[in-house]
């Protein structure tokens, strides 16, 4: 009996460091060696190259069986292009039950089905700076959905109300007080690191700009977004506008990392920058010595959670979905492509361990700190879904316009924000309205 040959795709999400690399090759060896049925063939691609050449392979006729590892954006521009897999998942008896339903669901793309399986994962959550909290004299943040926060719900207006005391000048004066001066700010409130416009204002409410009968909208709840941050830049001070964040007080841009922010949106995968760079030695000295993680926030009685999360796909186009199936669901399963990819694994089985290395890294850095990590386990249960980077209609075209928009918010304390969101939602849908032209010349 002859292998079916199965063509494995990387390069389209991650898995072009040599490190990873390493870890597909191996992989690749070692099970084409134990078995005589499947034969994965690896195609490692440029990651700038990737996105054109799947193009050309799709719409030739010449498209691989596997595509991964792949977040959500490196999807954006496939939609249709890959199988629903519960087909497979139920001839196999594949166990969904290892992974929380809503990380499930969040894979369900519409139409197309449930296109993935979760595999690693980077839940939203909120980081806070605990040496700030105890000089202030506040208690911890809270570490489940639905507890309460010195006796008030933990929402958003909470989380303004401690950021807002928690924001100080040069004087020692909290943004609250008297005599306050904007203008020489020390220790911000809030921030939201590395975050682009929907990552934002995905932490207040899922969304998408696809309107009814694929017109553009802006979600109320993106909106309500929008208009906090922008208030906490430039009316109550809380949160460091763009100048700000690459000035010396916030790091040069790593605000976390400065000491000087109390609380921030953030990631596992931005964990590792927390105490900043090491030296030439491989020292570090963070400039804070205590934090924790907290849930988000919820917004008009809503948790959610922008999540990065990496899968596999299979495109529709494989002759041999089972073998690609089969082949797929052993490359998940593989410790050590999930310790060269990096990311929490969804599956709650792996995740102590992955817990445990961590805080054996972060001891050197942060000794005798403890991380809340059932944080991360509290907030994969509450994923923004949609995905604030789920593919839309010329996506590129409409990335751009999110980008410009949001940083004209960190930029100009003087706009008229109803007018700018007007202005945003009548620029998208011409973008919307060039990419039915273009598919339907």
């Amino acid at each position: 009996m002859s292998e079916t040959v199965v063509r494995w795709f990387v390069g389209l999400g991650l898995g072009n460091d040599a490190n990873q690399v390493t870890a597909e090759e191996a992989f690749v060896k070692a099970y084409n060696g134990s078995q005589n049925k499947v034969y994965v063939s690896l195609e490692i691609v440029p990651t700038d190259t990737a996105y054109e050449t799947l193009k050309a392979e799709i719409a030739n006729g010449n498209a691989p069986d596997i595509v991964g590892p792949v977040g959500v954006r490196s999807r954006n521009g496939f939609s249709g292009d890959f199988l629903d897999l519960s087909g497979e998942i139920t001839k196999t008896s594949y166990d969904m039950t290892r992974y929380p339903s809503a990380l499930v669901d969040f894979f369900k793309q519409g139409a197309e089905g449930q296109i993935g399986i979760p595999y690693l994962i980077d839940p939203g959550f909120i980081f806070y700076n605990k040496d700030i909290f105890a000089k202030a004299n506040l208690p911890d943040l809270p570490t489940k959905v639905g507890e309460q926060w010195n006796g008030k719900d933990w929402t958003w207006d909470t989380l303004e109300s401690v950021a807002a005391q928690l924001t100080v000048d040069n004087k020692g004066k909290k943004s609250t007080d008297a005599g306050f001066d904007a203008t020489n700010i020390t220790d911000y409130g809030i921030d939201f690191q590395w975050a682009d416009g929907r990552t934002m204002a995905s932490c207040f409410a899922p969304g998408t700009f696809l309107g009814p009968n694929g017109t553009a909208a802006i979600p109320a709840g993106w909106q309500a977004a929008w208009t906090w941050y922008y208030n906490a830049m430039w009316k109550t001070h809380i949160a460091p506008t763009a100048k700000v964040v690459d000035s010396a007080v916030m790091g040069n841009g790593s605000t976390v990392a400065s000491g000087n922010l109390a609380m921030a949106v953030s990631w596992p995968w931005a964990i590792s920058t927390y105490g900043g760079a090491a030296d030439k030695s491989g020292n570090y000295a963070a400039k804070f010595s205590k934090w924790d993680i907290a849930v988000l926030p919820t917004y008009g009685g809503l948790t959610t959670s922008p999540l990065d999360a990496t899968t596999f796909v299979i495109t529709k186009a494989s002759s041999h979905p089972d073998a690609a199936f089969t082949a797929m669901t052993a490359i998940m399963a593989d410790p050590s492509l999930q310790v060269a990819y990096g990311g929490m694994p969804a599956a709650r089985a792996d995740q102590q361990a992955w817990f445990s290395q961590f805080d054996q890294y972060l001891g050197k850095i942060f000794p005798g700190n403890t991380v809340s990590w059932s944080v991360l386990q509290e907030m994969e249960n509450y994923p923004s879904n949609p995905s604030p980077e789920a593919d839309v209609p010329n996506f590129q075209k409409v990335i751009s316009l999110t980008a410009g928009f949001y940083g004209k918010l960190q930029t100009s304390g003087n706009l008229n924000l109803t007018s700018e969101m007007a202005s945003l939602q009548a620029s998208i849908q011409k973008a919307l309205e060039q990419a039915s032209l273009t598919s339907n010349p």
